[in-house]
Order: C-alpha cells, then structure tokens, then sequence
C-alpha cells in the first residue's frame, strides 16, 4: 500500500495519473483512480440463486483468506445466508488458493469428511474446475448430486460440462474505462472524461448455465 501511495504522488507530480483495476481505492487522499467492480453483490446474487433452488448447506470454496477480494465474496455469501434466514456455518467456509489444484485437492479431502453439503460456491471458476473434477472421480454428478457455481465467468467456465454457473465480471469494460482515466485529454475532453481521482464502480450479473439443480431433499454425497 506505501509503495503505491507513493508511486501514485510520483506519477501525479509528472503529470500522469496511476489508475487500479479490479483493486481497492488508495484512499481519498491519493491522486490516483480507481476501476472496480461489486465484488461483494456478485457473491450475494450467486449465492442467493442457490438458495432460491433450496441449497442452505452451501460450501465456500478457496481463495487467500487475507484478500479483499476473497473478503468482499465472503461478505456477500454471508449476507445472502442471513437475509434468507440461514445461519451461516463456519465449517461450511475452506478459503485457500485460487487454483485448480487446491479446488481439486481441498474438494478431495471434504468428500471424504462427515462434512455435509449440498452445493458449492467455489471462490472462481478455475477452483470450480478442480472441484468438479474431484467430484467426478468421487462418482458424484453435477447438479444432481451436488450444484457447484463459479465467479469470474472466464472461458473454462463455458468449457466445463456441465457448464458452470457463475458471476460475470466486466473485465473488457475496466479496462476500457481505466484507459479513459488514465490518458491525458485535453479541455474539450473533460466533459465526458471522468476526474482522475475517486473510484468507479461497475456491475457484476449471474450467468445462468447447467451447473445448478434445485435440492433434492435427500443424502446427495457420499461420506
């Protein structure tokens, strides 16, 4: 964060502006721009979907616990739980890597645990993957035996069979709006040119594809 703050001053005092993408705002203070997106309201709608389908016993699945990214998909799945009703379960929350591998590996060993769920919420498409794959070596079907979503909406997402459910993010969107922020305009441009500082916040929305089923009020894994 000081290594930022003090790349932003530097580059304001060339003239320039330091412009994040996907990333928390420096703070109000700091001559720089922010591009992000609701992080948070994508969690909410995603994890909402699932217990509009009758999912309670909803598994979070990866991500570094000390990301802001991770925290705001985090807070998003816990206020979907508490608004529908649901208590939220500590033992229903495995954050770790964004990876295949530890989707696949951490998906693995929950199998194999007493640890009931019915859908999962993996923390991005790629940690999806893994975890699909691990349920398909466990002989369990998605969704009829467990839904799975994603977040990201990056190409394997459409790739998977089924393909993943998940949170659109408009990535060609940011970048776009960072570059408008970022490169110096000249007077006439400043009436459509948003102001170098402060930050922009854009949409996220669910894709819905064939990764989610309505519970079946039965045991749908094996322990």
């Amino acid at each position: 964060l000081g290594q930022l703050t003090r790349r932003a001053a530097d580059l304001h005092a060339g003239g320039s502006s330091l412009v994040l993408c996907g990333r928390p705002s420096l703070g109000g203070k700091v001559p720089a721009a922010a591009v992000e997106y609701d992080n948070e309201g994508g969690a909410f709608a995603i994890t909402d979907h699932l217990l509009t389908q009758g999912h309670e016993r909803i598994l979070y699945l990866g991500g570094p616990p000390d990301l802001s990214t991770t925290r705001d998909r985090l807070a998003g799945y816990r206020r979907a739980l508490e608004l529908r009703g649901v208590r939220p379960d500590p033992a229903l929350v495995h954050t770790g890597l964004f990876g295949k591998s530890f989707g696949y590996r951490r998906m693995g060993e929950l199998l194999r645990s007493r640890l009931e769920f019915t859908a999962v919420f993996a923390a991005n498409d790629i940690v999806a993957a893994g975890a699909a794959q691990a349920m398909e070596e466990a002989g369990l079907r998605i969704p009829d035996d467990i839904s799975l979503v994603g977040y990201d909406d990056v190409p394997v997402a459409e790739e998977m069979r089924p393909r993943l459910t998940t949170v659109h993010i408009p990535l060609e969107e940011m970048g776009r709006q960072a570059v408008r922020l970022g490169l110096p305009g000249d007077d006439a441009d400043d009436e459509w040119r948003a102001p170098a500082t402060g930050v922009q916040r854009l949409g996220t929305h669910i894709v819905v594809r064939d990764s989610v089923a309505p519970r079946v009020r039965r045991r749908t894994r094996r322990t």
